[in-house]
């Protein structure tokens, strides 16, 4: 059976994208949160890309604001109003956004007025990650300002929530850190984020996590957090919004026991969401995590995901 889904797959997957492709719907039941995926942070996305999803027919995804029509400052990604239509027909799917990119800590009163205008225009979008791993992606910074600047957002979204009964399901992620990071996350920084984060976890809000592990050593990142965090990760919203393998010539590259040890991560975590990243890639930028490769061919992870998945 995987044999045949295989070729099947790699044979639809080799279509070059025509222009001012539509995607289909394709009909199909989601699968549960925890088997989900990231999008690629391309514009726009490839007939492949979308055959990749039909395939997985995951439970939740990650995706970009910029791709929902949101400027870019580092201009990379532009709008995909073909994705868009395609999100508002999957609306069965859990969707989680990533406010893209600023590189460093964002007025959190603009930050909350991109939200809530997101929101306003994607209603069934309710999930925004604030930012992503500022204590690697903002350059020098500290706990205590990354602390501080959370807190502002959550207030200044909290106003927004409170004020207008139709933006009273936002619900916000406490940005996820970079493991392993100069900061050291996992003996310092979440202590020190402890009270930021109690107020997202205290009010119906929830957190975001990266866990990268080696390749036939499926390690939990989030066994090295500290206890009181641990103790809140099964009775939370915690989403795992990237993982796989650590970059790096010892992980080799993707293959069907990735998708396995996806499967296993998936099994053991207290994450109610798993999103691997990252489905394709523009111009192969991120062939060590990729399901589609730079020709549009499925990787094998990719079957045993689709699979072996929750």
């Amino acid at each position: 059976m995987t044999g045949l889904l295989a070729v099947s797959v790699g044979a639809a997957v080799t279509q070059r994208s025509p222009t001012r492709f539509v995607p289909p719907l394709t009909a199909w039941t989601p699968h549960v949160p925890l088997r989900g995926i990231d999008l690629p942070p391309k514009n726009p996305l490839d007939p492949s890309d979308y055959q990749a999803l039909d395939v997985l027919q995951p439970g939740s995804m990650v995706l970009f604001s910029a791709q929902l029509g949101e400027p870019d400052p580092l201009g990379r990604l532009g709008a995909d109003p073909a994705f868009q239509t395609w999100l508002g027909g999957r609306s069965d799917v859990l969707q989680i956004v990533r406010m893209w990119p600023v590189r460093g800590p964002e007025d959190p009163r603009r930050l909350a007025r991109r939200i809530v205008t997101l929101h306003h225009q994607y209603p069934w979008i309710r999930w925004f990650q604030i930012t992503n791993e500022p204590d690697l992606e903002w350059g020098h910074t500290s706990w205590d300002a990354i602390g501080a600047w959370a807190e502002d957002v959550w207030w200044d979204v909290e106003w927004y929530r409170r004020t207008y009964p139709d933006l009273s399901d936002i619900r916000l992620l406490f940005p996820p850190l970079a493991q392993g990071s100069p900061l050291d996350p996992e003996h310092v920084g979440y202590d020190s984020l402890r009270p930021a984060i109690e107020l997202y976890l205290d009010n119906g809000d929830g957190l975001a996590g990266h866990e990268y592990w080696d390749r036939g050593n499926v390690y939990l990142v989030e066994d090295s957090w500290p206890d009181w965090l641990r103790a809140r990760l099964g009775s939370v919203p915690f989403f795992v919004t990237e993982c796989g393998r650590r970059p790096g010539a010892p992980n080799g590259q993707p293959d069907y026991a990735l998708g396995q040890e996806l499967a296993e991560f998936a099994h053991r975590t207290r994450a109610t969401v798993v999103a691997p990243f990252v489905l394709s890639s523009p111009s192969g930028l991120f062939d060590q995590f990729d399901f589609v490769d730079r020709y549009g061919q499925a990787r094998p992870q990719l079957l045993a995901w689709s699979t072996l998945g929750p």
